[in-house]
């Protein structure tokens, strides 16, 4: 049975710590212009997970890049000229994301791959070295222009049993084929888990914090979403 924990600025603060060295190195791993090494200057927001036993949380920096650390390992990536993503965000300013090809589709494929390669992962382990299983093109648009951009997935096959769905994976890259640059990624699998780092402050679950307090239990209704920040948990946007 999931568990809450009462988030104070104090752990907020010690998970950012724990979390921001992992965000500096896939930000470097894939090139992003970001300077190195992240530090609490360069957040706007960070949503930590309420959740005992899981350390992480969504992190946004100034320059509004966000970032998904969970299970020990950054899951989710994007940039502010993610067409894909982000343009929802700026709608009235889309013209940010016309131009156009300045790389081929095949060099965007293996774009994605050596950016997947210098994350630490294995290609062949995920068959990201065989053609993708979803790719959505660059287009043009009618009202803007050309969108150089391409969306890259490598997904498995519907798992058919628990072990299938153990070793499932989605594997996912945006890429600005103007600019030649990932501009989001999303990894999801058990296979991608590692250890989480520590953390120097030990949090009070939240049912012991009500009865301290002598209130009653609040219930978090709202489910998270996987690799997704949680809008309904306590925060502390600015740095320690």
């Amino acid at each position: 049975m999931l568990q809450f924990i009462h988030i104070t600025a104090a752990y907020s603060n010690a998970v950012l710590i724990a979390v921001l060295p992992h965000v500096s190195d896939c930000a470097k791993q894939l090139g992003q212009p970001i300077h190195q090494p992240v530090a609490t200057s360069q957040v706007g927001r960070f949503v930590v997970d309420p959740i005992q036993g899981e350390v992480g949380g969504g992190l946004w920096l100034t320059n509004n890049y966000w970032f998904r650390f969970q299970n020990g390992y950054v899951g989710g990536f994007r940039s502010p000229d993610d067409w894909f993503t982000m343009a929802d965000e700026y709608w009235d300013h889309l013209e940010r994301y016309v131009g156009k090809d300045n790389m081929t589709t095949n060099e965007a494929i293996e774009l994605a791959r050596n950016s997947f390669r210098k994350l630490g992962y294995k290609p062949k382990d995920f068959h990201v070295d065989e053609p993708p299983t979803a790719f959505e093109a660059s287009h043009d648009n009618k009202q803007l222009g050309h969108i150089p951009y391409c969306k890259i997935e490598w997904n498995s096959p519907g798992p058919a049993s628990q072990e299938e769905f153990d070793r499932s994976y989605k594997i996912r890259f945006d890429i600005d084929m103007q600019r030649k640059q990932v501009v989001g990624m999303t990894l999801m699998s058990k296979r991608f888990f590692q250890s989480d780092p520590k953390v120097g402050v030990v949090p009070e679950l939240e049912s012991d914090y009500r009865k301290r307090m002598g209130g009653k239990m609040f219930f978090r209704t709202n489910a998270r979403t996987r690799f997704q920040p949680s809008p309904i948990i306590q925060t502390n946007s600015a740095p320690p």
